[in-house]
């Protein structure tokens, strides 16, 4: 598979009056055409900050060094206006707060309409007037919002008039949801962000949205940043595991889930798979301070398995045939506890 996107020593601060805050420290990263990579880690550990950086939207934090290569060109040296093509049209997201994403003001088909508008003509709602002469005719793009909606299992909805004149606040959190993802695949982009897509949805709604994901993969490329371990089990190819603003293991996704090389991964996936009567793993320390970071390895302080290197020199990574792993233990390249 070809490379699509490609993140090298990408750093991310944000500057407070109480100091710098660091919420990316030398993310390296690279995403293949067609694949769907799963980002996951406990919440501060960065993730948002990440995949806002990709679409230069991370303000009011700044690029402190770095370089994001998306399709061999640069986003990092990219203007403004330069930037407004590649969001929805090369890189779309769907925001995890389904509930607040849509505009209250507009209905559904409006704004699946304004989609098709930035893809065609850039602008939004406001220019809809204005460009409707350049724009293909209505009957055209309903055709168009009619498809997409049901490849996403919203067709009956939308032949019943019980979608495209409804407000979001009349929709169910799954249908807003499945709209949201309906608004990036219109502007047909190469790459869909998908930002905790089963947050606040019953099971039902969950089981819908997973599906619609997966009938998603190798027809595009797809980060998924979840804390929902079934999501990222369901969907991804690969995993990369978050902490401190740093990425501290990569590789394919069964193989992390049942043989996690770094201790912080083995902790976090231990958590989240407990059944009922489980005694909750034990993690000393305090959370990190993204101002205040310790010495060596960031996790070291709260490492059931620190060596005294750990607290001295932060760990390189360690790569392997398909896999790289940030941490003393394989500093060889060749422990596989």
């Amino acid at each position: 598979m070809s490379e699509l996107l490609r993140v090298a020593n990408l750093s991310v601060v944000f500057d407070t009056p109480a100091g710098l805050v660091h919420a990316n420290r030398g993310i390296n990263l690279t995403v293949n055409e067609k694949e769907t990579l799963g980002i996951m880690g406990e919440s501060g550990c960065g993730k948002t900050v990440l995949f806002l950086s990709l679409l230069r939207l991370q303000q009011p934090g700044r690029i402190a060094s770095g370089s994001i290569a998306f399709d061999g060109r640069q986003l990092t040296g990219l203007t403004a206006s330069e930037m407004q093509q590649v969001r929805g049209r090369q890189i779309a997201l769907v925001p995890q707060d389904h509930s607040t994403a849509l505009d209250p003001a507009f209905t559904v088909g409006q704004q699946l309409d304004e989609a098709l508008m930035i893809r065609e003509n850039g602008g939004g709602l406001w220019k809809t007037s204005l460009m409707g002469c350049r724009a293909r005719d209505r009957s055209a793009r309903l055709d168009e919002i009619r498809a997409v909606l049901s490849e996403l299992a919203l067709g009956e909805l939308v032949d019943t008039g019980r979608l495209l004149a409804r407000y979001p606040h009349q929709l169910s959190g799954g249908i807003r949801q499945r709209v949201l993802i309906a608004m990036a695949l219109l502007g047909h982009p190469r790459m869909l962000i998908a930002d905790e897509p089963t947050t606040a949805l019953d099971r039902a709604s969950r089981a819908q949205t997973l599906a619609v994901l997966n009938a998603l993969c190798r027809r595009m490329t797809m980060l998924i940043i979840s804390h929902d371990l079934e999501a990222i089990r369901t969907t991804c190819d690969r995993v990369a595991v978050m902490y401190g603003g740093r990425i501290i293991e990569t590789g394919p996704m069964l193989s992390v889930f049942n043989k996690p090389r770094h201790p912080y991964t083995r902790l976090f996936l231990s958590c989240q798979k407990l059944s009922r009567g489980d005694d909750l793993p034990e993690i000393i320390g305090d959370v990190l301070n993204l101002m205040d970071f310790p010495p060596g390895c960031s996790f070291h302080p709260r490492c059931p398995q620190a060596m005294p290197v750990c607290s001295l020199v932060e760990p390189a990574e360690v790569h392997f045939d398909d896999a790289m792993v940030a941490c003393h233990l394989y500093g060889s390249g060749e422990n596989t506890c």
